[in-house]
């Protein structure tokens, strides 16, 4: 049994009644940028403790079950949502790898444009282009980043770039961190063979691998003992994995911390432990998206292929498209029509194909408070986001669809002779849109000053001489594509700004 530090992966049954341990660096939270962090301290000779609420999973632990992995893998068992002038369901992932467990693996470079802008409006000092580009490419080396052939990506990706290919749209296959993918269409679930090289399987096992990093799964942190600017110490319960409730308690002490809990959960630890106010949970980004579900008169079978294999780029327009696929369960829920009809189209699924349209968000606002999420779509991105599904429809016309339903409550069956511009309008209320934000983004924004930004450009909380952050909560803006690159940058930056401090 555990009872004071020691390095490898760590779980409730192997803890003590309490668990004592001292470190050079904790770490709170194990997704991108927590193991990404990880990795850069161990490689320095570092002691580092990473703390994780969820469990360790293994590939073979993993089922095709939407049930499951809402239980398992998800925060808030996928209840999770964000409510203002309408209602956005926020998922994200939860367990050693957070939500790298359960995306796509999409892989996007941060856009050069967005780290100029970065550096030039919010002091983002360490992000240059020439210590980016290295952390991208030791990224796509240890993730083993690739395109994954045309025979896994199936129809629902094939006939999206088909459409596409006639409107003459710009558009691409998907890098992804997932080389050995078979098609199988469960990522959101926990990939099952293997194949998705989440945060747990590439810079958290090189952590563990140095000899130098202590993985604590199941064990929630819930208090601070501070002293004149520093964190002294931090506390809280260890977990049953199955019922969440507390089996003993822990306290961590070390030199410095990192906060890595994500846009969502950061901020509600700095508020709940009076760590920082305002600003701290403002400045809530996401990328605010709605589905399309087109019938085709052929066999197309959504729920098989790469999850998310294609886009459409649109980003002068502020927004891109992405197919993506969904259990039948899930297609249910995206379908705003009339029971009879939503009824009809699932009996009909096997022919249909799925996309979304990602948008930039540049006027909506947002919040995190310590018991709740706000976020109301503003009118530009809502007429983005429309632009965007009135795009999706065209393309699945040109590429031969019959109809288009979308998740716009009154949009009801589209067919290839409707008006989009009418049928589709950009004054439709938020509160008739489905929306879905996977990606939350800015509540610890990082900056130049303690009265718009809660780090400085080393990622560390103004005020605090040894507290850090390194996730997607630090970004300034919107980042405009999925952020899983760019929070594993986040987190190789501050942790080596942290080893410096340490050093």
């Amino acid at each position: 049994m555990i009872s004071t530090f020691q390095t490898g992966r760590h779980s409730a049954a192997d803890y003590d009644s309490h668990v004592e341990i001292d470190v050079d660096v904790a770490i709170l939270g194990a997704g991108a940028g927590g193991c990404a962090a990880a990795a850069a301290l161990t490689e320095r000779g570092l002691r580092v403790a990473v703390l994780e609420e969820g469990s360790h999973w293994q590939p073979h632990q993993f089922q095709p079950s939407s049930i499951w992995a809402f239980r398992n893998l998800y925060q808030g068992r996928g209840t999770r949502t964000a409510q203002g002038n309408g209602l956005l369901a926020l998922p994200g992932g939860r367990g050693v790898g957070g939500s790298t467990l359960i995306n796509s693996a999409i892989c996007f470079r941060t856009p050069p444009s967005v780290l100029a802008r970065w550096r030039d409006e919010s002091g983002c000092e360490r992000f240059t282009d020439a210590w980016m580009n290295e952390c991208f490419d030791r990224i796509w080396e240890t993730l083993g980043v690739t395109v994954n052939p045309p025979e896994v990506q199936k129809d629902n990706n094939r006939i999206f770039k088909l459409g596409a290919d006639r409107l003459g749209l710009p558009g691409d296959w998907l890098a992804r961190a997932a080389p050995g993918c078979v098609g199988c269409g469960s990522c959101q679930q926990g990939c099952e063979i293997g194949a998705k090289r989440s945060a747990d399987r590439t810079f958290l096992g090189e952590a563990v691998e140095s000899g130098g990093a202590g993985v604590y799964a199941n064990a929630r942190v819930l208090g601070v003992e501070t002293s004149r600017g520093r964190v002294i110490a931090i506390g809280g319960h260890t977990l049953d994995p199955h019922t969440e409730a507390a089996r003993g308690s822990f306290r961590v002490s070390a030199r410095h911390y990192i906060l890595a809990g994500g846009a969502i959960g950061t901020p509600r630890f700095l508020l709940r432990n009076g760590l920082y106010g305002s600003p701290a949970g403002d400045n809530l980004r996401v990328h605010p998206t709605s589905g399309m579900i087109a019938r085709f008169d052929h066999d197309i079978k959504p729920w098989t292929g790469v999850t998310q294999g294609y886009y459409v780029d649109q980003w002068e327009r502020g927004f891109l498209l992405q197919v993506y696929n969904a259990p039948p369960d899930q297609a249910w829920l995206q379908v705003a029509l009339p029971p009879a009809e939503a009824v009809q189209w699932m009996a009909n699924l096997r022919r249909s194909a799925m996309a979304g349209v990602v948008v930039h968000d540049e006027d909506s606002t947002g919040q995190v408070t310590e018991d709740g999420i706000e976020y109301s779509l503003g009118d530009n991105d809502r007429r983005v986001l429309f632009d965007g599904l009135r795009t999706a429809a065209r393309i699945y016309f040109a590429a031969g669809a019959s109809a288009v339903v979308t998740g716009v409550q009154g949009a009801g069956t589209i067919d290839p002779a409707c008006n989009l511009d009418e049928t589709l309008k950009d004054g439709t209320s938020p509160w008739q849109i489905g929306l879905y934000a996977a990606h939350p983004m800015g509540t610890c924004r990082m900056g130049r000053s303690p009265a718009d930004s809660v780090v400085d450009a080393d990622g560390r909380v103004w005020g605090w001489d040894n507290l850090h952050i390194a996730d997607t909560s630090v970004f300034p803006t919107s980042l405009g594509v999925n952020p899983q690159v760019t929070t594993y940058a986040v987190g190789l930056t501050v942790g080596t700004a942290v080893a410096g401090r340490v050093g």
